[in-house]
């Protein structure tokens, strides 16, 4: 018992460190998009593709999330993410889904 007793502030800092985990930068997660969208956009297996697309795709809410926008009106190619402006392309995802 004293042994349990003797362990438990252990424990609990553990505990406490795991729950104060810093969520990852903006530039983490931009490089992260990066990888997981080149993946996604080359061959290969077909199940890896998928997962990293979606994982693309989570980092891109995370990053709208954050205020990045993926490019600008009027801009065709050589998008990029960028902290948004009000000439930013806002996606509005509760409109999309009510499409």
């Amino acid at each position: 018992m004293r042994l349990a007793l003797a362990a438990l502030p252990f424990i609990v800092a553990a505990g406490g460190a795991l729950a104060q985990q810093q969520p990852p930068t903006v530039p983490e997660l931009l490089t992260a998009e990066a990888k997981a969208a080149l993946a996604c956009e080359s061959g290969g297996d077909p199940a890896i593709i998928r997962e990293q697309c979606r994982l693309r795709d989570r980092l891109s809410g995370r990053l709208a999330q954050a205020g990045y926008c993926w490019g600008r009106k009027g801009q065709s190619d050589e998008k990029e993410w960028h902290a948004c402006q009000p000439d930013s392309i806002f996606e509005d995802d509760i409109e999309a889904v009510q499409r």
